[in-house]
């Protein structure tokens, strides 16, 4: 049977990110140059290199549906479980925005708040789905997707708050297109250029850092706050900046590991921190320093038995499916 070689680099890039948002889950300052104008962008970009329309909308929303609408369930659904727990065991100690439930219709806060990207990136591909399916020509589907993403923008610019993150995904869709169209370039693949791969690099983040100092940029995608249209601009070199030197590098064992189930992590880290948050808060540790180091452990530990000792979370995430270079 044919199998389909992965990319190295790629799940070296997908590590990269992941730890980007565990760490800032984890009480690192976000007030780190770059760091969100990187960690979600990213994410969005690596998703679009690897979009497929399946043929119809019909067979991508059933695909999308089992690979992102239903693991968001589970996750969302243990979330709440886990919130009204301890709610119940330890209200005091409890402090969150989440209210239950019911924040899937009202709120932008889960008690499991990661996995909103996984419905982000349901509509995503939905939407973009749709254009690829009934818009043929590729300068217009750039352009529906520059509209959409400017409705995206001007809700979040005004505070508009949608349900179920359609804003966000609307804002976030020039990001995954631009990884669905970088694909076809010779980025992925190797090349006569790969030998200033770190050149490529070094000037692309020299490039980022000029603009991020000295333009207007804002960007919060969970909570669809994004000001200044350089905000695209320098995200997307910055990542840009990233894969090159990701390319270059290649391999970094652990966390290339790591990136090759990065989804399975978002979805579980939240569920190891939280609950953790508050016993170490219960019994008198002052979080988030020694939080952030056994999220990390927990998290490796998580990332390392998903295949072989935890079925039900292998079965919930498709492993196969559940992964962006398949």
């Amino acid at each position: 049977m044919a199998t389909t070689k992965r990319i190295e680099f790629i799940d070296l890039a997908k590590g990269i990110c992941i730890i980007l948002v565990v760490i800032g889950h984890c009480g690192v300052s976000h007030d780190i140059p770059g760091y969100e104008m990187v960690r979600m962008p990213l994410y969005f970009i690596l998703s679009g290199l690897f979009f497929k329309g399946y043929g119809g909308l019909k067979n991508l929303f059933v695909k999308k549906m089992n690979k992102l609408l239903i693991p968001f369930l589970f996750f969302y659904l243990l979330g709440c479980a886990c919130y009204y727990m301890l709610k119940w065991i330890a209200p005091g100690l409890l402090v969150t925005s989440a209210g239950g439930i019911l924040d899937l219709f009202n709120n932008r806060q889960y008690f499991n708040g990661p996995i909103w990207f996984l419905l982000c990136l349901f509509w995503c591909n939905l939407i973009f789905g749709i254009i690829s399916l009934h818009v043929h020509s590729e300068a217009l589907r750039i352009i529906i997707v520059c509209v959409l993403g400017t409705v995206g923008y001007w809700l979040g610019y005004y505070g508009t708050f949608v349900p179920l993150f359609v804003d966000v995904a609307l804002t976030a869709l020039p990001f995954f297109i631009f990884g669905y169209y970088l694909k076809r370039s010779n980025l992925l693949y190797p090349n006569s250029l790969d030998r200033y791969n770190l050149l490529f690099a070094f000037l692309l983040w020299g490039i980022s850092y000029l603009l991020y100092r000295n333009t207007n940029h804002h960007l919060s995608l969970h909570y669809n706050e994004i000001s200044g249209w350089a905000t695209y601009v320098i995200s997307i070199v910055s990542v840009m900046s990233i894969l090159y030197f990701c390319k270059y590098v290649k391999r970094i064992p652990l966390v290339s590991y790591i990136g090759r189930y990065s989804i399975v992590l978002l979805c579980v880290h939240h569920l190891i921190y939280r609950p953790l948050n508050v016993v170490l808060t219960k019994v008198g540790i002052t979080p988030p320093r020694f939080v952030y180091l056994c999220c990390d452990g927990n998290t490796c530990f998580v990332c390392s038995m998903h295949s072989d000792f935890c079925p039900l979370l292998a079965v919930v995430c498709c492993t196969k499916g559940f992964d962006n270079q398949r």
